[in-house]
């Protein structure tokens, strides 16, 4: 199955998400919100704790299904007696819902910030847990 794929996000997150203790993840890096932008409701995503940089063939993680999806700009401050200091940054939360564990067969990734997509097959089921 084709899956957005998000990269770098921690092994207790992944653990949490499976427990479904966690059920919307909200997402801060470049190149995951650049992919998170992408998504729509229903579409497929591969979270793995795996860095971009080490993401090939064989790397697994957990498919889940998107069920919510909400943009957000936040400023940041920083100010000192001799200058003021603002720095924005987009986040995007998902809602999303576990569906099994997957591992990566084939990468589609293009420029720096173009979503990065992977076939993905499922190699078991959360729910007969």
């Amino acid at each position: 199955m084709r899956c957005y794929v998000f990269t770098g996000i921690a092994r207790g997150i992944i653990e949490e998400i499976v427990k479904r203790n966690i059920r919307t993840i909200e997402l801060r890096s470049a190149h995951n919100v650049a992919t998170a932008l992408k998504v729509n409701l229903g579409d497929c995503v591969f979270l793995t704790y795996s860095k971009i940089s080490d993401l090939e063939r064989g790397i697994s993680g957990v498919i889940a299904e998107v069920n919510g999806k909400e943009v957000i700009h936040q400023s940041l401050f920083y100010s000192s007696p001799h200058y003021i200091e603002e720095s924005e940054m987009a986040v995007v939360r998902l809602k999303i819902n576990p569906k099994g564990f997957g591992r990566v067969i084939q990468i589609r990734t293009g420029d720096i910030l173009d979503a990065i997509e992977a076939e993905v097959v499922d190699i078991t089921n959360i729910s007969a847990w």
